[in-house]
């Protein structure tokens, strides 16, 4: 059961409603990271590091321990030679494109690297972009970042308006 885009963006606007834009989308950035590694959990998949941080700052959760290493879905290893793109022609302004399979979308999510049996982290590592690289369009991005300022915009009105009727 993963979480979508909008419901964590959700979450993390009802938490963070005062902060900053740039803030917001590094808490959902966190979120997100967190969602998929919980999805990778209940999936029964090793964890890719010994410990990860929550997004509170509160300290570090174990990775869970594998009981048998044998019972472990065994996953393929790639490398540069199984891209079909180059990365650094693979994100545009209007499309992403897996460099695995070639699939054009807006955004790359975890459930479709899943499909190839890779984590996010893992595909970031292989195409060579940075770990704060989001994959998603130009335009894509550009939509989150405006769905963001408007929704805090709404939240700051709701929040004066509360305030001046309590006066």
């Amino acid at each position: 059961m993963a979480l979508d885009d909008k419901d964590i963006l959700n979450a993390v606007f009802a938490r963070f409603n005062d902060q900053p834009v740039e803030f917001i989308m590094a808490q959902y950035e966190i979120a997100k990271r967190m969602s998929m590694d919980i999805e990778r959990r209940l999936a029964g998949m090793p964890a890719d590091e010994p410990a990860r941080i929550s997004p509170q700052g509160a300290g570090a959760m174990p990775a869970p321990e594998a009981e048998n290493a044998e019972e472990a879905p065994r996953r393929k290893k790639f490398g540069r030679k199984d891209l079909i793109c180059k990365p650094e022609e693979a994100i545009t302004e209007d499309f992403i494109k897996c460099c695995l399979c070639g699939k054009e979308s807006s955004s790359l999510t975890s459930r479709h690297l899943a499909q190839h049996g890779i984590s996010v982290e893992e595909y970031k590592r292989l195409c060579g972009y940075a770990e704060d690289q989001k994959l998603m369009s130009g335009k894509f991005e550009q939509k989150m970042l405006h769905n963001v300022q408007r929704a805090q915009q709404v939240r700051m009105k709701n929040l004066k308006e509360k305030e001046e009727s309590a006066s």
